[in-house]
C-alpha cells in the first residue's frame, strides 16, 4: 500500500516542482551574450517581475517592474515564449511577445511609447530644441537569427510615430503636429529610419544604423524645406543652418 502512495507522490511532487519553480529559473534562458541582467526577481517561473538591465555600447537601459507570462509549452519546442509588460514607471512603457530560441534566434513584436522629451534627456538623445510630445513605437516584427553575431537585425518592419509635437523657441511652446517615421532592415543587416517630408517642417531623412552592436555607427542624411505650414518662429531660427540650396531646402548629412 505504501508503494502504490509513492508512485503516486512522486510524480506529484515533479509536477509541483515545474509549477512552483522560481522566477530566478528564467535567468537560466537568457543568453550571457544578450547583456540582459535581471534584479529584484519576484514570482514563479511562468508568471513573475523583476527588474532589468540592458547595456549598451554607450549606456545602460534601465527597465523597472516588468512582468512576464512564459508559455510552459514552448519549452518544449526549444523556445521560450513570453508576454512583457513594461509599465508606465518606466521612461518607456508597452507591452510585447517575444520568442527566443535556445539557438539563439530572436523575435519580438509589440507597442511601445513615452514622453518625448523625457525619453531624449534619459537616452541623452541629441536635440537641437526642447522638445516636447508623445512618440509610439508599433513593432510589428523585428528578427535577429542570433543574438550573439552582434548585427543589429534579419527583418523589422515598425513604425515611430511623434505625435502632438511642439519645441520650445524663446519660451514659446510651437506647435508642430505629428511625424512619422518606418523602420526597415537591409540586405546587410543595417537597421533604416525613413521620413517622408509630408509634415507642417518640410523634414525629411534617411539614418542608417550600421556597424555591429559593439561598435555602432549611425548616418544621417536629410534635408529640411519650409512650407507654407511651417510656423513663422521656426522659419527664423532656420537661419542658423546657412543658406539655403536652390530647392529652397536646408540639407544635412552628419555621422554620430
Amino acid at each position: 500500500m505504501k508503494k502504490r502512495w509513492l508512485l503516486w507522490l512522486v510524480p506529484v511532487y515533479l509536477v509541483g516542482l515545474v509549477v512552483f519553480a522560481p522566477a530566478q529559473l528564467l535567468t537560466w534562458f537568457v543568453p550571457a551574450q544578450a547583456g540582459v541582467e535581471l534584479s529584484a526577481v519576484q514570482g514563479s517561473l511562468w508568471q513573475g517581475q523583476a527588474n532589468v538591465s540592458y547595456q549598451t555600447p554607450r549606456q545602460q537601459l534601465q527597465f523597472q517592474q516588468v512582468g512576464w507570462n512564459l508559455t510552459p509549452s514552448a519549452l518544449l519546442t526549444g523556445k521560450v515564449v513570453l508576454a512583457l509588460e513594461i509599465p508606465a514607471v518606466n521612461t518607456v512603457s508597452g507591452n510585447a511577445d517575444v520568442e527566443l530560441s535556445f539557438a539563439g534566434a530572436l523575435r519580438v513584436n509589440g507597442q511601445f511609447g513615452g514622453n518625448l522629451q523625457q525619453t531624449i534627456s534619459e537616452y541623452n538623445i541629441p536635440a537641437l530644441l526642447t522638445t516636447d510630445g508623445r512618440w509610439d513605437l508599433a513593432l510589428d516584427n523585428y528578427e535577429l537569427a542570433d543574438v550573439a553575431n552582434g548585427r543589429w537585425c534579419d527583418a523589422l518592419d515598425a513604425d515611430v510615430t511623434s505625435r502632438s509635437t511642439a519645441v520650445r523657441i524663446q519660451r514659446e511652446w510651437i506647435k508642430l503636429g505629428d511625424f512619422v517615421t518606418q523602420l526597415s532592415c537591409s540586405t546587410n543587416s543595417e537597421i533604416i529610419a525613413r521620413m517622408s517630408p509630408n509634415n507642417r517642417l518640410g523634414l525629411e531623412f534617411t539614418t542608417t544604423l550600421a556597424g555591429t552592436q559593439q561598435q555602432p555607427q549611425v548616418r544621417i542624411q536629410g534635408q529640411l524645406r519650409p512650407t507654407t505650414q511651417t510656423p513663422r518662429q521656426v522659419a527664423d531660427v532656420l537661419i542658423f543652418l546657412g543658406e539655403p540650396n536652390a530647392n529652397g531646402a536646408y540639407p544635412f548629412n552628419f555621422t554620430l
